[in-house]
């Protein structure tokens, strides 16, 4: 795992893995008229430890950074964010995410709430930033358009690079999910396979997300997924959720996590077509 540099992905685009449990999480630097960081791991000490040290090694500090940005609020792409605040660095979030960055912690416990059987408890150290800016589908942050793609959640973006076709997706596209998910993750199964669709009109050479996943790399990949997952889930429909999500993550090769939560709201998406799904 690379820690301490900036990985060159694009002319001025590095992409930083940080470490998170069993995988990585993302951070994205653009360089340009304006300097953005997007995303800032789990917590404060991946920025003291990652991101501050891989920031001089690209001959930048925090004062340089004109905007932090975040694909969405989930804890492990803005559990750095307090800390860069407490730097001094401006952030910016899209309309739909900007209640949930207050208050990221809150948001997290929602998110389990849903199945608290099967969810372990929320990280304690989340804590959340009061953005000086709110921007919009479309809008435009330096280099990069923004374009909203919920259904992993519903505040989810993508940012394109249009010079390089380059798109930084976060966790917007899920191909087969990471080793620590077992599979895909989707809240809005409808919103998701929108997002996809409104992706592959646009002109995009490179995809880079925010993890490590596994099974693809293309939108066509992540369509796909999609139809196996549907094929599987609704032969399987007379099923407990949880034996259903066990026994999807056993079919699509991965492995099951110590914790459900994050499969079910998959499984729920595709039964929502057919059935009252229940645990």
């Amino acid at each position: 795992m690379n820690r301490v540099n900036f990985e060159k992905i694009a002319p001025g685009i590095g992409l930083l893995r940080t470490p998170f449990g069993q995988v990585w999480s993302g951070v994205y630097l653009v360089c340009g008229r304006q300097n953005l960081l997007i995303d800032s791991g789990a917590d404060r000490t991946t920025v003291d430890d990652c991101i501050l040290p891989a920031l001089e090694s690209a001959g930048l500090n925090v004062d340089k950074i004109d905007w932090l940005l975040c694909t969405h609020t989930h804890g492990d792409h803005v559990g750095g964010h307090h800390r860069l605040r407490e730097l001094g660095v401006k952030c910016g979030v899209i309309e739909s995410g900007a209640s949930k960055l207050l208050d990221p912690l809150d948001c997290s416990r929602r998110i389990r709430n849903e199945f608290p059987e099967y969810s372990p408890a929320p990280p304690p150290v989340l804590q959340g930033v009061d953005p000086e800016w709110i921007f919009q589908d479309g809008d435009r942050i330096g280099r990069l358009r923004v374009i909203a793609t919920p259904g992993h959640d519903s505040d989810c973006v993508c940012y394109l690079d249009e010079e390089s076709g380059t798109l930084l997706s976060g966790d917007s596209l899920q191909w087969n999910g990471t080793t620590a998910q077992g599979c895909a993750l989707y809240m809005d199964l409808p919103a998701y396979r929108k997002s996809i669709e409104r992706l592959r009109r646009e002109r995009i050479g490179n995809i880079v997300p925010g993890h490590d996943y596994i099974g693809g790399n293309s939108l066509d990949d992540a369509l796909e997924f999609i139809r196996i997952y549907d094929t599987f889930i609704q032969s399987h429909r007379d099923l407990p959720m949880a034996e259903i999500a066990v026994r999807l993550i056993g079919e699509i090769g991965g492995t099951v996590p110590k914790y459900l939560f994050l499969p079910l709201y998959t499984v729920r998406e595709h039964l929502k077509q057919c059935i009252t799904p229940t645990t």
